[in-house]
Protein backbone atom coordinates (compact mmCIF):
# COMPACT_ATOMS: atom_id res chain seq x y z
CA UNK A 1 0.00 0.00 0.00
CA UNK A 2 2.74 2.46 0.98
CA UNK A 3 4.62 1.83 -2.27
CA UNK A 4 1.50 2.29 -4.41
CA UNK A 5 0.42 5.55 -2.83
CA UNK A 6 4.02 6.75 -2.87
CA UNK A 7 4.35 6.14 -6.61
CA UNK A 8 1.07 7.89 -7.44
CA UNK A 9 1.66 10.80 -5.10
CA UNK A 10 5.25 11.37 -6.20
CA UNK A 11 4.20 11.34 -9.86
CA UNK A 12 1.30 13.72 -9.34
CA UNK A 13 3.35 16.02 -7.11
CA UNK A 14 6.18 16.12 -9.63
CA UNK A 15 3.77 16.83 -12.47
CA UNK A 16 2.00 19.56 -10.51
CA UNK A 17 5.29 21.11 -9.40
CA UNK A 18 6.57 21.20 -12.96
CA UNK A 19 3.34 22.74 -14.24
CA UNK A 20 3.39 25.31 -11.46
CA UNK A 21 7.04 26.09 -12.13
CA UNK A 22 6.19 26.61 -15.79
CA UNK A 23 3.35 28.96 -14.84
CA UNK A 24 5.57 30.94 -12.47
CA UNK A 25 8.38 31.14 -15.02
CA UNK A 26 6.08 32.32 -17.80
CA UNK A 27 4.45 34.87 -15.48
CA UNK A 28 7.87 36.37 -14.70
CA UNK A 29 9.03 36.43 -18.32
CA UNK A 30 5.99 38.08 -19.91
CA UNK A 31 3.83 41.06 -18.99
CA UNK A 32 0.79 40.88 -16.72
CA UNK A 33 -1.53 41.57 -19.67
CA UNK A 34 0.11 38.87 -21.82
CA UNK A 35 -0.23 36.39 -18.96
CA UNK A 36 -3.93 37.27 -18.77
CA UNK A 37 -4.26 36.53 -22.51
CA UNK A 38 -2.39 33.24 -22.07
CA UNK A 39 -4.80 32.30 -19.27
CA UNK A 40 -7.66 32.43 -21.78
CA UNK A 41 -6.01 29.63 -23.79
CA UNK A 42 -6.06 27.38 -20.73
CA UNK A 43 -9.69 28.37 -20.24
CA UNK A 44 -10.56 27.35 -23.81
CA UNK A 45 -8.83 23.98 -23.48
CA UNK A 46 -10.45 23.28 -20.14
CA UNK A 47 -13.85 24.08 -21.60
CA UNK A 48 -13.53 21.61 -24.47
CA UNK A 49 -11.96 18.87 -22.36
CA UNK A 50 -14.34 19.06 -19.44
CA UNK A 51 -17.61 19.40 -21.37
CA UNK A 52 -16.73 16.31 -23.45
CA UNK A 53 -15.26 14.11 -20.70
CA UNK A 54 -16.72 10.60 -20.81
CA UNK A 55 -14.58 9.01 -18.10
CA UNK A 56 -12.48 6.70 -20.29
CA UNK A 57 -9.96 6.17 -17.48
CA UNK A 58 -12.70 5.39 -14.96
CA UNK A 59 -14.36 2.98 -17.40
CA UNK A 60 -11.11 1.07 -17.89
CA UNK A 61 -10.73 0.72 -14.12
CA UNK A 62 -14.32 0.20 -13.01
CA UNK A 63 -15.76 -2.15 -15.65
CA UNK A 64 -15.26 -5.91 -15.40
CA UNK A 65 -13.91 -6.32 -18.94
CA UNK A 66 -11.58 -3.32 -18.75
CA UNK A 67 -8.60 -5.66 -19.21
CA UNK A 68 -9.83 -7.02 -22.56
CA UNK A 69 -7.80 -5.90 -25.63
CA UNK A 70 -10.92 -5.51 -27.76
CA UNK A 71 -12.59 -3.22 -25.20
CA UNK A 72 -9.42 -1.17 -24.84
CA UNK A 73 -9.11 -0.83 -28.62
CA UNK A 74 -12.74 0.26 -28.90
CA UNK A 75 -12.29 2.93 -26.24
CA UNK A 76 -9.15 4.14 -28.01
CA UNK A 77 -11.11 4.38 -31.26
CA UNK A 78 -13.84 6.35 -29.52
CA UNK A 79 -11.13 8.62 -28.07
CA UNK A 80 -9.90 9.44 -31.59
CA UNK A 81 -13.42 10.33 -32.71
CA UNK A 82 -13.96 12.48 -29.62
CA UNK A 83 -10.65 14.26 -30.19
CA UNK A 84 -11.52 15.10 -33.80
CA UNK A 85 -14.94 16.47 -32.82
CA UNK A 86 -13.40 18.53 -30.02
CA UNK A 87 -10.80 19.98 -32.38
CA UNK A 88 -13.45 21.08 -34.86
CA UNK A 89 -15.55 22.56 -32.08
CA UNK A 90 -12.64 24.48 -30.58
CA UNK A 91 -11.65 25.82 -34.02
CA UNK A 92 -15.23 26.98 -34.60
CA UNK A 93 -15.32 28.73 -31.21
CA UNK A 94 -12.02 30.56 -31.75
CA UNK A 95 -13.71 33.68 -33.11
CA UNK A 96 -16.37 33.99 -30.39
CA UNK A 97 -13.77 33.48 -27.64
CA UNK A 98 -11.42 36.10 -29.09
CA UNK A 99 -14.40 38.48 -29.24
CA UNK A 100 -15.60 37.64 -25.72
CA UNK A 101 -12.23 38.50 -24.15
CA UNK A 102 -11.69 41.42 -26.58
CA UNK A 103 -8.37 40.06 -27.89
CA UNK A 104 -8.86 39.86 -31.68
CA UNK A 105 -5.08 39.68 -32.17
CA UNK A 106 -5.13 36.21 -30.54
CA UNK A 107 -7.70 34.70 -32.93
CA UNK A 108 -5.04 32.61 -34.70
CA UNK A 109 -3.82 31.27 -31.35
CA UNK A 110 -7.29 30.02 -30.41
CA UNK A 111 -7.47 28.31 -33.80
CA UNK A 112 -4.03 26.73 -33.45
CA UNK A 113 -4.73 25.37 -30.01
CA UNK A 114 -7.47 23.21 -31.56
CA UNK A 115 -4.63 20.80 -32.37
CA UNK A 116 -4.41 19.83 -28.69
CA UNK A 117 -7.62 17.76 -28.40
CA UNK A 118 -7.04 16.20 -31.83
CA UNK A 119 -3.54 14.97 -30.94
CA UNK A 120 -4.53 13.88 -27.42
CA UNK A 121 -7.22 11.64 -28.92
CA UNK A 122 -4.45 9.21 -29.94
CA UNK A 123 -3.29 8.60 -26.35
CA UNK A 124 -2.56 4.93 -25.56
CA UNK A 125 -4.88 3.67 -22.80
CA UNK A 126 -2.56 0.97 -21.50
CA UNK A 127 -1.63 3.17 -18.56
CA UNK A 128 -5.29 3.11 -17.44
CA UNK A 129 -5.49 -0.67 -17.86
CA UNK A 130 -2.42 -1.17 -15.70
CA UNK A 131 -3.90 1.10 -13.03
CA UNK A 132 -6.62 -1.53 -12.52
CA UNK A 133 -3.93 -3.69 -10.91
CA UNK A 134 -2.40 -0.68 -9.12
CA UNK A 135 0.63 -0.66 -11.43
CA UNK A 136 1.27 3.04 -11.81
CA UNK A 137 4.70 3.29 -13.45
CA UNK A 138 3.48 4.19 -16.98
CA UNK A 139 0.97 6.69 -15.55
CA UNK A 140 3.77 8.42 -13.66
CA UNK A 141 5.91 8.64 -16.78
CA UNK A 142 3.06 10.19 -18.75
CA UNK A 143 2.40 12.61 -15.90
CA UNK A 144 6.01 13.74 -15.45
CA UNK A 145 7.98 13.62 -18.71
CA UNK A 146 5.75 15.88 -20.88
CA UNK A 147 5.76 18.75 -18.32
CA UNK A 148 9.56 18.45 -18.18
CA UNK A 149 9.76 18.98 -21.93
CA UNK A 150 7.25 21.82 -21.80
CA UNK A 151 9.19 23.56 -19.01
CA UNK A 152 12.47 23.21 -20.90
CA UNK A 153 10.85 24.85 -23.92
CA UNK A 154 9.79 28.01 -22.06
CA UNK A 155 13.09 29.93 -22.15
CA UNK A 156 13.79 29.28 -25.87
CA UNK A 157 10.19 30.22 -26.65
CA UNK A 158 10.57 33.40 -24.64
CA UNK A 159 13.62 34.38 -26.70
CA UNK A 160 11.60 33.73 -29.87
CA UNK A 161 8.38 35.50 -28.90
CA UNK A 162 8.40 37.14 -25.45
CA UNK A 163 4.61 37.39 -25.17
CA UNK A 164 1.51 35.20 -24.71
CA UNK A 165 2.73 32.87 -27.48
CA UNK A 166 5.25 31.39 -25.02
CA UNK A 167 2.53 29.56 -23.09
CA UNK A 168 0.66 28.67 -26.28
CA UNK A 169 3.55 26.71 -27.76
CA UNK A 170 4.57 25.28 -24.38
CA UNK A 171 1.10 23.73 -24.17
CA UNK A 172 1.45 22.25 -27.67
CA UNK A 173 4.84 20.76 -26.75
CA UNK A 174 3.42 19.14 -23.63
CA UNK A 175 0.46 17.59 -25.42
CA UNK A 176 2.56 16.11 -28.21
CA UNK A 177 5.01 14.62 -25.72
CA UNK A 178 2.13 13.24 -23.63
CA UNK A 179 0.81 11.15 -26.50
CA UNK A 180 4.31 10.00 -27.48
CA UNK A 181 5.21 8.92 -23.94
CA UNK A 182 1.91 7.03 -23.53
CA UNK A 183 2.90 4.87 -26.50
CA UNK A 184 6.52 4.44 -25.44
CA UNK A 185 5.57 3.02 -22.02
CA UNK A 186 2.62 0.89 -23.16
CA UNK A 187 2.88 -2.88 -22.84
CA UNK A 188 0.28 -3.72 -25.48
CA UNK A 189 0.21 -2.98 -29.17
CA UNK A 190 -1.89 0.07 -29.98
CA UNK A 191 -5.24 -1.01 -31.37
CA UNK A 192 -8.01 1.13 -32.85
CA UNK A 193 -11.52 -0.29 -33.14
CA UNK A 194 -14.72 1.55 -33.96
CA UNK A 195 -17.39 -0.48 -32.20
CA UNK A 196 -20.88 1.00 -32.06
CA UNK A 197 -21.92 -1.17 -29.12
CA UNK A 198 -18.96 -0.06 -27.02
CA UNK A 199 -19.55 3.57 -28.00
CA UNK A 200 -23.18 3.34 -26.84
CA UNK A 201 -22.11 1.58 -23.65
CA UNK A 202 -19.47 4.23 -23.05
CA UNK A 203 -22.02 6.98 -23.59
CA UNK A 204 -24.41 5.38 -21.10
CA UNK A 205 -21.64 5.24 -18.53
CA UNK A 206 -20.17 8.62 -19.37
CA UNK A 207 -23.03 11.00 -20.11
CA UNK A 208 -23.44 12.02 -16.45
CA UNK A 209 -19.65 12.51 -16.32
CA UNK A 210 -19.88 14.64 -19.45
CA UNK A 211 -22.60 16.82 -17.95
CA UNK A 212 -20.68 16.94 -14.69
CA UNK A 213 -17.62 17.98 -16.69
CA UNK A 214 -19.56 20.83 -18.26
CA UNK A 215 -20.67 21.89 -14.81
CA UNK A 216 -17.12 21.52 -13.50
CA UNK A 217 -15.87 23.75 -16.28
CA UNK A 218 -18.25 26.40 -15.06
CA UNK A 219 -17.20 25.63 -11.49
CA UNK A 220 -13.46 25.95 -12.18
CA UNK A 221 -13.58 28.65 -14.82
CA UNK A 222 -16.87 30.50 -14.46
CA UNK A 223 -15.33 33.05 -12.13
CA UNK A 224 -12.38 33.49 -14.51
CA UNK A 225 -14.73 34.33 -17.36
CA UNK A 226 -16.72 36.74 -15.19
CA UNK A 227 -13.62 38.48 -13.88
CA UNK A 228 -11.88 38.62 -17.27
CA UNK A 229 -14.97 40.06 -18.93
CA UNK A 230 -15.94 42.62 -16.28
CA UNK A 231 -12.80 43.47 -14.27
CA UNK A 232 -10.10 43.24 -16.96
CA UNK A 233 -7.16 41.06 -17.93
CA UNK A 234 -4.82 42.26 -15.17
CA UNK A 235 -7.33 41.33 -12.46
CA UNK A 236 -7.85 38.03 -14.27
CA UNK A 237 -4.09 37.42 -14.13
CA UNK A 238 -4.02 38.01 -10.36
CA UNK A 239 -7.03 35.77 -9.78
CA UNK A 240 -5.65 33.07 -12.11
CA UNK A 241 -2.35 33.01 -10.23
CA UNK A 242 -4.06 32.65 -6.84
CA UNK A 243 -6.41 30.03 -8.25
CA UNK A 244 -3.52 28.05 -9.76
CA UNK A 245 -1.67 27.95 -6.43
CA UNK A 246 -4.75 26.50 -4.69
CA UNK A 247 -6.30 24.44 -7.48
CA UNK A 248 -3.02 22.62 -8.16
CA UNK A 249 -2.84 20.85 -4.76
CA UNK A 250 -6.55 20.09 -4.96
CA UNK A 251 -6.07 18.41 -8.35
CA UNK A 252 -3.04 16.49 -7.05
CA UNK A 253 -5.15 15.18 -4.19
CA UNK A 254 -8.05 14.29 -6.48
CA UNK A 255 -5.93 12.48 -9.08
CA UNK A 256 -3.96 10.60 -6.44
CA UNK A 257 -6.90 9.45 -4.33
CA UNK A 258 -9.00 8.49 -7.36
CA UNK A 259 -6.17 6.39 -8.80
CA UNK A 260 -5.49 4.81 -5.41
CA UNK A 261 -8.97 4.17 -3.99
CA UNK A 262 -11.08 3.51 -7.12
CA UNK A 263 -9.49 0.12 -8.00
CA UNK A 264 -9.87 -1.00 -4.38
CA UNK A 265 -13.48 0.15 -4.03
CA UNK A 266 -14.39 -1.42 -7.39
CA UNK A 267 -12.81 -4.74 -6.40
CA UNK A 268 -14.53 -4.74 -2.97
CA UNK A 269 -17.96 -3.68 -4.23
CA UNK A 270 -20.66 -6.03 -2.82
CA UNK A 271 -18.33 -7.54 -0.21
CA UNK A 272 -18.31 -7.14 3.57
CA UNK A 273 -15.34 -4.78 3.70
CA UNK A 274 -16.76 -2.26 1.27
CA UNK A 275 -18.54 0.06 3.74
CA UNK A 276 -15.49 0.54 6.03
CA UNK A 277 -13.31 1.16 2.97
CA UNK A 278 -15.80 3.72 1.65
CA UNK A 279 -15.84 5.48 5.04
CA UNK A 280 -12.04 5.49 5.20
CA UNK A 281 -11.92 6.95 1.67
CA UNK A 282 -14.16 9.87 2.62
CA UNK A 283 -12.31 10.45 5.90
CA UNK A 284 -9.03 10.57 3.99
CA UNK A 285 -10.41 13.26 1.70
CA UNK A 286 -11.55 15.35 4.67
CA UNK A 287 -8.09 15.15 6.20
CA UNK A 288 -6.31 16.01 2.94
CA UNK A 289 -8.61 18.97 2.30
CA UNK A 290 -7.76 20.35 5.74
CA UNK A 291 -4.04 19.77 5.16
CA UNK A 292 -4.31 21.88 2.02
CA UNK A 293 -6.05 24.76 3.84
CA UNK A 294 -3.47 24.82 6.64
CA UNK A 295 -0.59 24.60 4.19
CA UNK A 296 -1.83 27.51 2.08
CA UNK A 297 -2.74 29.61 5.13
CA UNK A 298 0.74 29.24 6.63
CA UNK A 299 2.94 29.28 3.54
CA UNK A 300 0.94 30.57 0.55
CA UNK A 301 1.53 34.29 1.06
CA UNK A 302 5.27 34.08 1.82
CA UNK A 303 5.75 31.69 -1.12
CA UNK A 304 4.01 33.96 -3.61
CA UNK A 305 5.84 37.03 -2.31
CA UNK A 306 9.25 35.37 -2.46
CA UNK A 307 8.77 33.89 -5.95
CA UNK A 308 6.97 36.72 -7.76
CA UNK A 309 7.64 39.74 -5.55
CA UNK A 310 5.29 42.72 -5.60
CA UNK A 311 4.02 42.00 -9.11
CA UNK A 312 1.37 39.60 -7.75
CA UNK A 313 1.16 40.87 -4.15
CA UNK A 314 -2.51 41.76 -4.61
CA UNK A 315 -3.27 38.04 -5.03
CA UNK A 316 -2.07 37.10 -1.53
CA UNK A 317 -5.35 37.93 0.32
CA UNK A 318 -7.22 35.58 -2.04
CA UNK A 319 -5.16 32.47 -1.30
CA UNK A 320 -6.67 31.15 1.94
CA UNK A 321 -10.24 31.75 0.82
CA UNK A 322 -9.59 29.92 -2.45
CA UNK A 323 -7.93 27.08 -0.53
CA UNK A 324 -11.04 26.78 1.64
CA UNK A 325 -13.20 26.73 -1.48
CA UNK A 326 -11.06 23.93 -2.95
CA UNK A 327 -11.17 22.02 0.35
CA UNK A 328 -14.92 21.56 0.04
CA UNK A 329 -14.36 20.22 -3.49
CA UNK A 330 -11.79 17.77 -2.09
CA UNK A 331 -14.33 16.67 0.53
CA UNK A 332 -16.89 16.08 -2.21
CA UNK A 333 -14.27 14.20 -4.21
CA UNK A 334 -14.29 11.45 -1.60
CA UNK A 335 -18.03 11.03 -2.11
CA UNK A 336 -17.53 11.04 -5.89
CA UNK A 337 -14.92 8.23 -5.81
CA UNK A 338 -17.17 6.03 -3.67
CA UNK A 339 -20.12 6.64 -6.00
CA UNK A 340 -18.03 6.02 -9.11
CA UNK A 341 -16.94 2.60 -7.81
CA UNK A 342 -20.61 1.60 -7.93
CA UNK A 343 -21.02 3.16 -11.42
CA UNK A 344 -23.22 5.87 -9.90
CA UNK A 345 -21.87 8.54 -12.20
CA UNK A 346 -24.74 10.97 -11.65
CA UNK A 347 -23.82 11.88 -8.07
CA UNK A 348 -21.07 14.35 -8.89
CA UNK A 349 -23.23 15.90 -11.60
CA UNK A 350 -26.00 16.61 -9.10
CA UNK A 351 -23.52 17.96 -6.55
CA UNK A 352 -22.21 20.45 -9.11
CA UNK A 353 -25.64 21.85 -9.99
CA UNK A 354 -25.88 24.00 -6.86
CA UNK A 355 -22.37 25.37 -7.33
CA UNK A 356 -23.09 26.36 -10.91
CA UNK A 357 -26.47 27.88 -10.02
CA UNK A 358 -24.65 30.56 -8.01
CA UNK A 359 -22.54 31.78 -10.95
CA UNK A 360 -25.26 34.18 -12.19
CA UNK A 361 -25.35 35.61 -8.68
CA UNK A 362 -21.59 36.20 -8.84
CA UNK A 363 -21.92 37.83 -12.28
CA UNK A 364 -24.66 40.14 -10.96
CA UNK A 365 -22.59 41.08 -7.91
CA UNK A 366 -19.54 41.97 -10.03
CA UNK A 367 -21.66 43.89 -12.53
CA UNK A 368 -22.96 46.01 -9.65
CA UNK A 369 -19.51 46.84 -8.36
CA UNK A 370 -18.58 43.73 -6.38
CA UNK A 371 -14.96 42.68 -6.00
CA UNK A 372 -13.06 39.42 -6.46
CA UNK A 373 -13.32 38.42 -2.80
CA UNK A 374 -17.12 38.49 -2.93
CA UNK A 375 -17.04 36.19 -5.96
CA UNK A 376 -14.81 33.75 -4.06
CA UNK A 377 -17.11 33.72 -1.03
CA UNK A 378 -20.14 32.99 -3.19
CA UNK A 379 -18.19 30.16 -4.80
CA UNK A 380 -17.23 28.70 -1.42
CA UNK A 381 -20.87 28.68 -0.38
CA UNK A 382 -21.70 26.76 -3.54
CA UNK A 383 -18.91 24.23 -2.99
CA UNK A 384 -20.06 23.58 0.58
CA UNK A 385 -23.62 23.01 -0.61
CA UNK A 386 -22.37 20.68 -3.37
CA UNK A 387 -20.43 18.63 -0.83
CA UNK A 388 -23.51 18.25 1.39
CA UNK A 389 -25.53 17.00 -1.58
CA UNK A 390 -22.80 14.55 -2.64
CA UNK A 391 -22.52 13.26 0.93
CA UNK A 392 -26.26 12.75 1.29
CA UNK A 393 -26.40 10.82 -2.00
CA UNK A 394 -23.64 8.44 -0.91
CA UNK A 395 -25.21 7.91 2.51
CA UNK A 396 -28.64 7.10 1.08
CA UNK A 397 -27.64 5.14 -2.05
CA UNK A 398 -24.77 3.06 -0.68
CA UNK A 399 -25.66 2.61 2.96
CA UNK A 400 -22.55 4.33 4.33
CA UNK A 401 -22.97 5.56 7.92
CA UNK A 402 -22.85 9.28 8.73
CA UNK A 403 -21.67 8.92 12.33
CA UNK A 404 -17.96 8.20 11.61
CA UNK A 405 -17.83 11.36 9.49
CA UNK A 406 -19.47 13.81 11.91
CA UNK A 407 -16.55 14.45 14.26
CA UNK A 408 -13.92 15.14 11.58
CA UNK A 409 -16.37 17.32 9.65
CA UNK A 410 -17.17 19.43 12.71
CA UNK A 411 -13.51 20.00 13.50
CA UNK A 412 -12.81 20.70 9.82
CA UNK A 413 -15.52 23.39 9.84
CA UNK A 414 -13.85 25.12 12.80
CA UNK A 415 -10.45 24.90 11.09
CA UNK A 416 -11.71 26.42 7.82
CA UNK A 417 -13.55 29.19 9.67
CA UNK A 418 -10.45 30.18 11.65
CA UNK A 419 -8.24 30.10 8.53
CA UNK A 420 -10.64 32.35 6.59
CA UNK A 421 -11.20 34.82 9.43
CA UNK A 422 -7.46 35.34 9.80
CA UNK A 423 -6.68 35.38 6.05
CA UNK A 424 -4.77 38.37 4.73
CA UNK A 425 -3.86 39.61 8.22
CA UNK A 426 -0.46 37.96 8.47
CA UNK A 427 -0.59 34.64 10.29
CA UNK A 428 1.02 34.96 13.75
CA UNK A 429 2.35 32.00 15.67
CA UNK A 430 -0.76 31.61 17.86
CA UNK A 431 -3.00 31.22 14.81
CA UNK A 432 -0.50 28.83 13.25
CA UNK A 433 -0.43 26.66 16.38
CA UNK A 434 -4.23 26.66 16.55
CA UNK A 435 -4.53 25.59 12.90
CA UNK A 436 -2.01 22.77 13.32
CA UNK A 437 -3.77 21.61 16.52
CA UNK A 438 -7.13 21.56 14.74
CA UNK A 439 -5.57 19.63 11.87
CA UNK A 440 -4.26 17.03 14.32
CA UNK A 441 -7.75 16.82 15.86
CA UNK A 442 -9.25 16.13 12.43
CA UNK A 443 -6.76 13.28 11.98
CA UNK A 444 -7.47 11.76 15.39
CA UNK A 445 -11.24 11.75 14.77
CA UNK A 446 -11.04 9.10 11.99
CA UNK A 447 -11.09 5.56 13.43
CA UNK A 448 -11.98 3.87 10.13
CA UNK A 449 -9.06 5.52 8.37
CA UNK A 450 -6.74 4.50 11.23
CA UNK A 451 -7.84 0.86 10.88
CA UNK A 452 -7.29 1.02 7.11
CA UNK A 453 -3.77 2.36 7.61
CA UNK A 454 -2.92 -0.34 10.17
CA UNK A 455 -3.93 -3.09 7.73
CA UNK A 456 -1.36 -1.76 5.22
CA UNK A 457 -3.05 -3.58 2.32
CA UNK A 458 -4.36 -2.17 -0.93
CA UNK A 459 -5.60 -4.60 -3.58
CA UNK A 460 -7.17 -3.79 -6.94
CA UNK A 461 -8.40 -6.09 -9.72
CA UNK A 462 -6.45 -9.35 -10.03
CA UNK A 463 -6.04 -10.23 -13.69
CA UNK A 464 -3.76 -11.82 -16.22
CA UNK A 465 -2.38 -10.18 -19.34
Amino acid sequence: MTRSIGVILSGNLASAALMMLRTLLVSRLISLEDFGIASTFLLALAMIEMISALGFQQQMIQTEDGNEPTFQGALQGFSVLRGAVNALLLFALAGPMAWFFDIPQALWAFQLIALVPFVSGFTHFDLHRLSRRMQYGPSVMVAVLPPVGSLMAVVPLCHLFGDYRVLLFAILVQMGLGVLVSHLFARRRYLLRFDGAVILRSLRFGWPIMISGALMFLVFNGERAIIGRTLGLEVLALFSMALSLTLTPALVISRTTTSFFLPQLSAWRGRAGYAPLATATMQCHILLGCVMVVGVALTGGPFLQSVLGDKYAAAIPLLTWLAALQAFRVFEGGCAVVALAAAQTRNEMLANVVRVSLLPVAWLVVARGGDVMTVIRIGMLGEAAGFIIGLMLVLTRQGVALRPLLAPLCVAAVLITLACLTAGQGTDWQVGVALVALLAAVGFAMPDFHIYLRKRTAVGHLEEG
